[in-house]
């Protein structure tokens, strides 16, 4: 059976959040808020990933106990080249997720601040993040001016970063483009790859705006590696989902 999630969900932690957007509307998100927001939306599961942050973590962990709701522990990474979004077992400590921040040079200064960055490249920070046990998805690829695709960098330092094995997947903002990235037929990246959409959320109403189905055996971390391994036929976006449905019918 699919399961419908987000893998990039924000929260007050991360500074462009809602609460710092808009601070005259005195909104005080809760991870309460954000947990009922996904399953409003009718999601199994979610990844926080704060800008260079794992401090929302377990809050969101702890309202969402016992519910249904999948949480995995993640971060957005600004590094050189693009933001990576590193998501971990759902069962992962923040203490050690700190330790890889601290070991890829962001500490409090950076924490929550996404226009500050590691002086890691992309690729190199999710050889990091493969070692530490997570799996690393190059965020917004074709999105100005932070994904990898779109960044002010050589091309062939993206073509490198396209070709990491250590990242499992593409979040791609364009959802037409996902056969020809599948396929390897984008021009200058014939590497078939993985690609998900995620909400990029900042704020509770946005949870699940952009979800993701993915066919695994359970809603774990093997469930999204295997998912991105055989993406044929595990990932789905909801425009695939519906002309399948209709088929059907």
């Amino acid at each position: 059976m699919f399961k419908k999630i987000d893998l990039h969900v924000h929260t007050p932690e991360s500074t462009c959040y809602i609460d710092h957007v808009v601070p005259e509307a005195n909104l005080k998100t809760s991870a309460l808020d954000i947990v009922e927001a996904a399953q409003a939306a009718g999601l199994d599961g979610i990844a926080i990933a704060d800008h260079n942050s794992v401090e929302g973590i377990d809050a969101v962990r702890d309202a969402a106990r016992g519910n249904g709701l999948v949480v995995f522990p993640g971060i957005e990474i600004s590094c050189r080249g693009g933001h990576l979004v590193a998501v971990f077992d759902q069962a992962a400590p923040v203490a050690r997720l700190r330790e890889l921040l601290r070991d890829i040079g962001l500490g409090e200064k950076e924490r929550g601040q996404g226009y500050l960055q590691t002086d890691h490249w992309l690729d190199d920070v999710a050889e990091k993040v493969d070692a530490a046990g997570g799996l690393s998805i190059a965020a917004h690829v074709d999105r100005r001016p932070k994904g990898f695709v779109s960044a002010e960098e050589d091309t062939s330092d993206k073509v490198r970063i396209h070709q990491s094995p250590h990242i499992s997947a593409l979040e791609i903002t364009v959802p037409q483009n996902k056969c020809r990235w599948n396929q390897g037929q984008m021009p200058r990246y014939p590497l078939p790859r993985a690609c998900i959409q995620g909400s990029d959320a900042h704020a509770p109403a946005e949870v699940g705006r952009r979800p993701v189905y993915v066919l695994v055996p359970a809603l774990d971390l093997d469930g999204l590696r295997l998912a991105f391994k055989e993406f044929e036929a595990r990932v789905r976006f909801p425009e695939e989902m519906a002309e399948e449905y209709s088929r059907q019918a």
